[in-house]
């Protein structure tokens, strides 16, 4: 897969201000924002390689002393695994940068 996953900061946002939005979204984000549904974008489940992921960085981010909430460490790990670049406004995100080199991630 190829595009943007946008993390649900990024939904608010572009709801408000409104017009055609393309790319991602999980159903996690769907979840902590259900207006989203009217932004038209591709849904993703998460899979069990998702939450295996997520494990991994949740893992190494508490061993260096630097935890980020569950839902965002899986969100994370559906853009990794689906070669996704998550665009967010939270700046935590930065943090599995640090241990996923492939991890891409735009900070808005």
């Amino acid at each position: 897969m190829e595009g943007d996953l946008y993390d649900t900061s990024k939904l608010i946002e572009m709801y408000k201000k409104g017009g055609a939005v393309h790319g991602y979204t999980t159903i996690l984000n769907l979840i902590e924002f259900p207006k989203a549904i009217n932004l038209n974008l591709t849904i993703i489940f998460p899979s069990k390689f998702d939450y295996n992921l997520a494990l991994k960085i949740s893992t190494e981010l508490l061993r260096r002393g630097n935890p980020i909430p569950a839902t965002d460490l899986i969100i994370a790990a559906v853009a990794l695994n689906d070669g996704l670049r998550l665009v967010t406004k939270d700046k935590h995100f930065l943090l599995v940068k640090e241990v996923e080199n492939d991890f891409k991630v735009l900070v808005d």
